[in-house]
């Protein structure tokens, strides 16, 4: 039986720790989507201009500063969309069509405001917290079949862990996917939160 994963990188473009991450995944062929954080964005241009260029990624927006959306006005929020829309136009002639929120943090407002995909995730690598490559795999083996896979290209633990974590998927017979190809036509519908690809909602991860 086939099964599906995708698996998303946020926090780039991040020098040196994307370089390896997306020639990791290039030289094995497997797709991945980056939501990009726009400060890094203008820090890091030739490094997004290059994975752009790379067919097997999809690319989301990650908002310009890294501020918990919940916090903010409606055009505080809009703005932190828009100016790392028009960054990531201005270097790839690309549109960012879905939104990971940073933290995880929305809720049917900022849904509302945004009115677009929101990508959360059903599976933490917890790079962010553990920082340890061995407890990212340990975490990737709860994998399941429609997961969607939250990592960082700007951690360290992620970027070491990532050739094992390819290699378990792999035995294990998943089938990578970037997040529109995992979650298909859902993403033309009315925007959710989507947290899998047979999991969306209204609302954020607290049910508000």
């Amino acid at each position: 039986m086939t099964k599906e994963i995708a698996l998303t990188f946020d926090d780039g473009p991040w020098g040196t720790r994307t370089i390896r991450v997306v020639d990791e995944l290039t030289n094995r062929k497997i797709p991945a989507t980056f939501m990009i954080w726009g400060e890094h964005m203008a820090e890091y241009p030739e490094i997004l201009k290059v994975a752009a260029e790379n067919e097997l990624f999809a690319f989301g927006n990650h908002t310009y500063h890294h501020r918990h959306l919940t916090d903010l006005s409606d055009k505080e929020i809009l703005s932190e969309l828009n100016k790392t829309d028009a960054l990531f136009y201005e270097l790839t002639g690309k549109k960012l069509d879905f939104v990971r929120p940073p933290f995880g943090d929305c809720d049917a407002h900022t849904l509302a405001i945004i009115q677009r995909p929101l990508i959360c995730w059903s599976l933490d690598t917890m790079s962010w917290d553990y920082g340890n490559p061995a407890k990212c795999v340990e975490a990737i083996h709860k994998a399941k079949d429609g997961d969607i896979v939250f990592m960082h290209d700007f951690q360290e633990a992620d970027v070491l862990a990532l050739p094992e974590i390819l290699d378990y998927l792999e035995e294990e017979n998943f089938t990578f996917k970037t997040i529109p190809e995992l979650l298909g036509a859902q993403l033309n519908d009315e925007a959710y939160i989507y947290y899998s690809r047979d999991k969306r909602a209204k609302t954020g991860f607290g049910g508000s």
